[in-house]
C-alpha cells in the first residue's frame, strides 16, 4: 500500500465523509472502493453486498400489502357492490 495525497473539492470531501458515516469506514477506505470501481479491480461481489446491506431494512415500518391495499382502495369490493345494491 502505497501513500498519497490528492486535493478534493469542499463537495467532495463532504460526500465522502458522508458515505463513510454510513458504512462506518475510513474516508480512504471509501476512496479506494471508488478508485477500484473505477478501475476495474474491485470486488464485484462485495459491491452488490454491500448495496443490499445499505438497503435492507428501508422498508422496515412500512405497512404490509393488505394493510397499505385497504388504505388505498377504502372498503372492499364487496362493500361497495353491496352499498349500489348489487
Amino acid at each position: 500500500m502505497h501513500r498519497t495525497q490528492i486535493y478534493l473539492t469542499d463537495d467532495q470531501q463532504r460526500r465522502i465523509a458522508e458515505v463513510a458515516a454510513e458504512r462506518k469506514s475510513s474516508k480512504a477506505a471509501v476512496i479506494r472502493d471508488i478508485l477500484d470501481r473505477v478501475l476495474g479491480d474491485g470486488d464485484s461481489g462485495a459491491e452488490d453486498l454491500a448495496i443490499i446491506r445499505s438497503t435492507s431494512g428501508i422498508c422496515a415500518g412500512y405497512p404490509d400489502w393488505p394493510e397499505w391495499l385497504s388504505s388505498v382502495r377504502g372498503r372492499s369490493a364487496d362493500e361497495r357492490l353491496r352499498s349500489l345494491g348489487l
